[in-house]
C-alpha cells in the first residue's frame, strides 16, 4: 500500500516538475534571443501549452510597454491586455524584486483562483521582460480527474498557507478548510521534509482513510501532497476481487480448451474428408491409366501372337502364357495404388518378353536393382508404363536399337533409355501417364517424380516409398 501511495505522489509531483522544466527551457530560449518577435512569442507559448495540457494560459510582458500578451488555451491569437497604472507598478515591482528570476503563487481573478509561475528574462535595461504560466485550479482538478482515472485512492495538494490547490471536491479549491490538527501535520512535514503516515477520518469520504503526506518543493513554494486510501472493507473487497479474478481465469481457460477441442475435432474431420477425396481421385486417375493401357497393349500383343502362330507354335504357346500372367497381374492390382519393386520388376520382365518377341534385337532391357529395394513400393504398373513409353516414343530399329536400363541408387529407382525420339511421337500423350504417377507421389511422399534428358539419355526417377 505504501509503495502505491508513493507512486501516486511521485506521479503528481512529476506533473509540476514538468511545468518547471518547460519554463526553464523557455527562459533559456528568451535569454539567447536578442529580440522577441511576435511570431516567435506565439509559437513558443503555444508549444508550451501543447506540451503541458494543465496550462490554462500563458503570457508575456515586456517592461518597456504597458500591455501584456495573453494566450488562452485553444486560442489561435494573442489577447493584448492594456495594464492600468497600479498593474504596471506591480509588474515593475515584480521585475525588481524577483529572486533567481522565478516567482510562483496563487491569485484570484474574477472569482477564479489561479496558480501562477513567473520567470524574469535577464531584468536589465536592454531586456526587461516577464513571462508566466497560469493554471486555473478547476482546470487542474479536471486534468487530474482524467489523468488518474478509476483508482481506489484520492489525492489533494495543499500549499504552505493551507490553501487547497487540488482536491476531488471542486468546491474546496482555493480555500483553506483544513482543521488545525491537520495544518499542524502539514507544517511538521514541511519542517522535517519527510513523509508522514497516519489513520484519519476523511470528511470527503465520511470514513477512515490511510493518509500519507509527502513534501514537495515547487520553485520557491512549499507544498504537501496527501494520498488517501479508503479503509472500509479493503481486505474484503481485495479478497472478493481475487476470487472473481480466479473464477474468470478458470472459466476463460475452460472455454478456450473447449473451443480448441472442437476446432481440432472439426479440423481433423475436414482433413480426413479431404484426404479421402484426394485418395479417391488418385485411385480414379490410376484406374483410368490402367484402362488406357489395357486395350492398346492387348491390340499389339494379339498382332504379335498372330504372326507367331504361323511361324513358331512353341513360342506362340509361351507368348500366350506370358500374356495371361501379364493380364492376371493387371487384374490383381486394379484396386491397388502401390506395388512392391519386386512385383513391378517381375511384371516388367513379362511385358518385356512380349515386346522382345515383337522387336527382337532392336530392343534391349537391363535390370540392376539392389535386393534391399525389393520391398520398397512404387506406383502400380509405373515401370511397365515407362518402358512402354520408351518403346512408343523412340525409334526401335536395327540401325537405332533401343536400350532400356532399370537400376536403383539409394532411395531412388531409375528408368533410363537412349534418347532417339520418333518424328511422329506425341509429347502430350506421353504426359498423360506421367501426370498420374506425379499425382500418386504427391499424395504419398514429399519427394517428386522427375523426368529429364541427360547426356543423350531420357531418365525417369521414381522415389522409393518405404514403410508403406
Amino acid at each position: 500500500m505504501k509503495e502505491a501511495c508513493r507512486y501516486r505522489a511521485e506521479s503528481v509531483a512529476y506533473e509540476f516538475k514538468k511545468t518547471e522544466e518547460l519554463q526553464r527551457l523557455a527562459r533559456e530560449f528568451f535569454g539567447r534571443s536578442g529580440s522577441y518577435q511576435e511570431s516567435d512569442l506565439f509559437s513558443l507559448l503555444k508549444t508550451m501549452q501543447q506540451l503541458d495540457p494543465k496550462l490554462s494560459r500563458t503570457w508575456f510582458f515586456r517592461g518597456t510597454t504597458d500591455s501584456l500578451r495573453l494566450l488562452e488555451r485553444n486560442s489561435t491569437v494573442f489577447r493584448k491586455m492594456k495594464l492600468s497604472g497600479a498593474e504596471l507598478d506591480y509588474m515593475h515591482t515584480l521585475l525588481d524584486s524577483i529572486n533567481n528570476y522565478h516567482f510562483s503563487g496563487t491569485y484570484n481573478e474574477d472569482g477564479n483562483t489561479y496558480w501562477t509561475t513567473v520567470e524574469a528574462i535577464e531584468p536589465t535595461a536592454s531586456r526587461h521582460a516577464l513571462f508566466g504560466f497560469d493554471i486555473l485550479l478547476t482546470d487542474l482538478h479536471s486534468y487530474f480527474a482524467e489523468f488518474n482515472g478509476r483508482v481506489s485512492s484520492y489525492v489533494f495538494i495543499v500549499n504552505e498557507q493551507g490553501i487547497l490547490l487540488s482536491h476531488p471536491d471542486e468546491k474546496l479549491l482555493g480555500t483553506s478548510p483544513l482543521p488545525k490538527e491537520e495544518l499542524d501535520s502539514i507544517k511538521e512535514v514541511l519542517k522535517t521534509k519527510s513523509e508522514l503516515e497516519m489513520m484519519v477520518h476523511s470528511a470527503f469520504l465520511s470514513s477512515q482513510v490511510f493518509r500519507v503526506y509527502y513534501p514537495l518543493l515547487i520553485g520557491n513554494e512549499k507544498w504537501v501532497i496527501a494520498v488517501n486510501v479508503p479503509q472500509y472493507g479493503n481486505k474484503e473487497i481485495l479478497d472478493e476481487f481475487h476470487r472473481y479474478t480466479a473464477m474468470i481465469a478458470v472459466i476463460t481457460v475452460v472455454i478456450f480448451a473447449i473451443l480448441l477441442f472442437f476446432a481440432q475435432h472439426k479440423w481433423r474431420k475436414e482433413y480426413r474428408l479431404r484426404r479421402k477425396i484426394e485418395r479417391e481421385s488418385l485411385e480414379l486417375h490410376l484406374q483410368q491409366l490402367k484402362n488406357q493401357i489395357n486395350p492398346h497393349f492387348l491390340f499389339n500383343s494379339l498382332n504379335s501372337l498372330s504372326v507367331l502362330i504361323g511361324s513358331d507354335s512353341v513360342l506362340a504357346r509361351e507368348f500366350v502364357l506370358k500374356l495371361s500372367k501379364v493380364y492376371r497381374y493387371l487384374l490383381e492390382t486394379r484396386n491397388e495404388s502401390l506395388s512392391t519393386v519386386k512385383e513391378e520388376i517381375e511384371f516388367t520382365r513379362q511385358y518385356y518378353f512380349l515386346q522382345k518377341i515383337r522387336f527382337g534385337e532392336q530392343l534391349d532391357l537391363m535390370i540392376e536393382v539392389s535386393p534391399d529395394s525389393a520391398d520398397a513400393k512404387i506406383p502400380s504398373i509405373s515401370l511397365q508404363m515407362l518402358v512402354e513409353n520408351a518403346i512408343k516414343h523412340n525409334q526401335v530399329t536395327i540401325q537405332n536399337p533401343l536400350h532400356i536400363k532399370i537400376y536403383t541408387r539409394g532411395d531412388w529407382l531409375f528408368v533410363e533409355n537412349n534418347y532417339q525420339p520418333r518424328v511422329e511421337s506425341s509429347e502430350e500423350s506421353m504426359g498423360v501417364g506421367f501426370e498420374r504417377i506425379r499425382a500418386i507421389y504427391e499424395f504419398y511422399s514429399h519427394e517428386k517424380f522427375v523426368c529429364s534428358c541427360q547426356n543423350g539419355c531420357y531418365v525417369c526417377q521414381l522415389p522409393l516409398l518405404r514403410n508403406r
